[in-house]
C-alpha cells in the first residue's frame, strides 16, 4: 500500500469531523511540450460553508505529486493528499457514454449466445436422429416380435426410419446450422469493437488514484482547478510543401502531431502547444577544474604538420573544411498565440479529443503562400543528375520549427525530408526531387603527382577537372552549378585555382571553398566548366589525401 501525501502536517491538522464530499474533475486544458505536458482539470460544485474533505478520484498514476498545484474560487484550499494503490472512495456515477457502451456489449454478447444456441440445437437434432435410426434398426431385428405384428411393425418402423434419415441428412448437410450461423463472424467483430470502446471509456482504473483536498467552503458554488505535469505526452510539427513550377507558386501547410499515454482520455480539451522544455535541463552546465599531468611523449607516425594537411584533400567533402554557419536568431513569433517570454506557444482554436495510447493525432495548423525562385541545381562532384530546387524566404511572420516534411511538385509527391529551424524573414532552400533529364559528369583527365587515397611525398599536386552539364529535356532551365576547391589553413600549404568560365560566386554565405556558377541552359544544350587546382608545400613534408 502506498500513500503519497502533500503537506502532511496540514493534513494532520484537518478537522476530523469534516464532511466528505466526492466529485469529479474533468480535463479541460492541456499544454503539450516537445516532451511532457501540463494537464489542467476542473471541478465545479455547490460547496456548503465550513470545513470539508473533498475527494476527487480518477487521477492517473503517472502524475508527479510534486507538480500538483490546486487553486479554488469560492473555497479556501488547505492540505492536499494523493492516494494511489489503495481502496479509494466510491466511484462517481457512470457517464452516459460509458453506460451505453456497457449496454451495447451486453446486447452483442446476448445475440452471439442466441445464435450459438440455435446452431447447437440443430446439431443436437441430427445426433438424436442418428440415435433413433440405430434404435429402430435394432428393434426391427428383434426376435421378440410376433408374426401377427410384423406388418404393423414394418409400416411403423419404415415411417419413423424415413423421418429420422431425413432429419439426419439435413443436420449432416448443416444447411440449417449454416443458415443459423450466418453473419457470426461479423457479429464477433462488432463485439470486439464494442469491447475496445468500452475499455477506452473505462480507462486503466486500476492504475488511478484520488486527491484528498481539505477545503473551507464559503457557502456558494466553488470551482477547483488542478494542474499537474506528466512526461507521457509530446508534439512535433509536420509540413507539406507543394510547388507549382510553371506559375511559380509554393504553398506551405503546417500541421501538428500530438501523442499521449497519460492513462486517461482527453475529450474536448483546450489544447496549447509550447516550445518550452520543462522536463529538460533549465540551467547552464557547471565546469569542474582540470588537472593536466605530464607523461612520457609518444612517437607519432607523421609530423605535427601532417594532420592539418588532411583538410586540403581534393576529392572528399568529408575532408573539406567549411566554417560553421552562425546560429539562428532568437525565435521571432508565433502564428497563433505569439511569444511567452522566449517560448513560442500555439493556441489551437478548436477543442481536441485524444485518447490515451491511441494513434498520433495530426492537427492542421495553418497555410502560407511563399514566393519561390525555381532553379535546376547541379553538383557534379556528388550527383549524376540535377535537382529541382526552390529558393524562398520565410514570410509566414513566425519561426519555422524543425520537423518532418513531405514535398510535392506539380501534383506528385517527390520526397520526404525535414525542415530546419528558420526564423521569420530568413532564406530557405528546398529540394523537390531529381531532374533526370539534366545529366551531370565530373571528369579528371589530368592528375599529376599522387594517386587518390595515398600520401603524395612530392611537393606539388595538380588536378584539372571538367564539369559537364547536358540538358536532355525539351525546355530551358535556370541553372546553378556548385563545386569546390580545397582551403588551406596553414601558411606553408599554398593552394591556387582557376576556372573557365569564372564562377559567379565564391564562398557563398561564408562557406569557404565553394564555387557557384549561375545561368541558363537551353533544351539540348551542353555546358562545360574547366577547373584547375594546384597544391604546393615545402620539401620534406607530406600531404595526407586519404584515411
Amino acid at each position: 500500500m502506498r500513500h503519497l501525501l502533500l503537506s502532511t502536517a496540514m493534513l494532520a491538522a484537518a478537522p476530523a469531523f469534516a464532511e466528505r464530499i466526492e466529485t469529479t474533475a474533468r480535463v479541460t486544458e492541456v499544454t503539450v511540450y516537445p516532451w511532457g505536458a501540463g494537464v489542467t482539470r476542473e471541478a465545479s460544485l455547490d460547496l456548503p460553508a465550513g470545513a470539508h474533505e473533498l475527494v476527487i478520484p480518477g487521477i492517473p498514476q503517472g502524475v508527479d505529486p510534486a507538480s500538483l498545484r490546486i487553486s479554488g474560487e469560492g473555497a479556501v484550499i488547505g492540505a492536499v493528499g494523493f492516494q494511489q494503490q489503495r481502496a479509494l472512495p466510491e466511484t462517481p456515477a457512470k457517464s452516459p457514454e460509458l453506460t451505453a457502451a456497457e449496454a451495447e456489449v451486453r446486447r452483442l454478447k446476448s445475440e452471439l449466445s442466441t445464435r450459438d444456441a440455435g446452431v447447437a440445437e440443430i446439431e443436437a437434432r441430427g445426433e438424436a436422429a442418428e440415435d433413433l435410426i440405430e434404435f429402430l434398426m435394432k428393434l426391427a431385428e428383434s426376435d421378440g416380435v410376433g408374426s401377427g405384428d410384423v406388418a404393423s411393425l414394418s409400416d411403423t418402423v419404415g415411417q419413423r426410419l424415413l423421418q429420422a434419415r431425413q432429419t439426419a441428412i439435413r443436420a449432416k448437410a448443416e444447411a440449417e446450422a449454416e443458415a443459423a450461423g450466418e453473419g457470426r463472424e461479423d457479429l464477433e467483430q462488432a463485439l470486439e469493437r464494442a469491447e475496445a470502446r468500452l475499455e477506452a471509456l473505462r480507462g486503466p482504473e486500476s492504475e488511478r488514484g484520488a486527491l484528498m483536498v481539505a477545503v473551507q467552503g464559503e457557502g456558494k458554488p466553488a470551482r477547483i482547478r488542478i494542474s499537474t505535469l506528466t512526461g507521457e505526452a509530446s508534439w512535433q510539427p509536420v509540413y507539406d510543401l507543394t510547388l507549382r513550377r510553371k506559375e511559380p507558386a509554393l504553398r506551405l501547410d503546417r500541421g501538428l502531431v500530438v501523442r499521449q499515454n497519460t492513462g486517461e482520455d482527453w475529450a474536448g480539451v483546450h489544447l496549447l502547444l509550447s516550445t518550452a522544455r520543462p522536463m529538460d535541463q533549465s540551467a547552464p552546465s557547471e565546469l569542474q577544474p582540470q588537472f593536466p599531468r605530464i607523461g612520457e611523449r609518444e612517437a607519432k607516425l607523421y609530423s605535427r604538420a601532417a594532420a592539418p594537411m588532411a583538410e586540403a584533400a581534393m576529392d572528399s567533402a568529408a575532408r573539406y573544411e567549411v566554417e560553421p554557419v552562425a546560429a539562428q536568431a532568437a525565435i521571432a513569433g508565433s502564428a497563433l498565440a505569439g511569444m511567452v517570454g522566449e517560448t513560442v506557444v500555439y493556441d489551437y482554436p478548436t477543442p481536441v479529443t485524444l485518447r490515451d495510447g491511441a494513434d498520433a493525432l495530426r492537427l492542421p495548423l495553418d497555410s502560407h503562400d511563399l514566393t519561390p525562385k525555381v532553379v535546376a541545381e547541379a553538383v557534379p562532384r556528388r550527383d549524376d543528375t540535377a535537382y529541382l530546387v526552390a529558393d524562398t524566404v520565410n514570410t509566414t511572420g513566425a519561426v519555422i520549427l524543425p520537423g518532418s516534411a513531405t514535398f510535392h511538385a506539380d501534383g506528385a509527391m517527390v520526397g520526404q525530408g525535414a525542415l530546419e529551424l528558420t526564423a521569420a524573414g530568413d532564406e530557405m532552400k528546398l529540394g523537390f526531387g531529381p531532374l533526370t533529364g539534366i545529366k551531370l559528369e565530373r571528369r579528371i583527365p589530368d592528375e599529376i603527382e599522387g594517386e587518390r587515397g595515398l600520401i603524395s611525398k612530392s611537393s606539388e599536386r595538380r588536378e584539372v577537372a571538367q564539369l559537364r552539364i547536358r540538358n536532355l529535356t525539351a525546355e530551358e532551365w535556370p541553372l546553378r552549378v556548385i563545386d569546390q576547391v580545397p582551403v588551406s589553413t596553414q601558411k606553408d600549404l599554398r593552394i591556387d585555382w582557376s576556372a573557365d568560365p569564372a564562377p559567379d560566386e565564391t564562398d557563398p554565405d561564408g562557406k569557404r571553398g565553394l564555387l557557384v556558377w549561375n545561368g541558363k541552359i537551353a533544351a539540348g544544350e551542353e555546358r562545360a566548366i574547366a577547373l584547375s587546382t594546384t597544391l604546393r608545400w615545402p620539401e620534406g613534408q607530406v600531404l595526407v589525401t586519404g584515411d
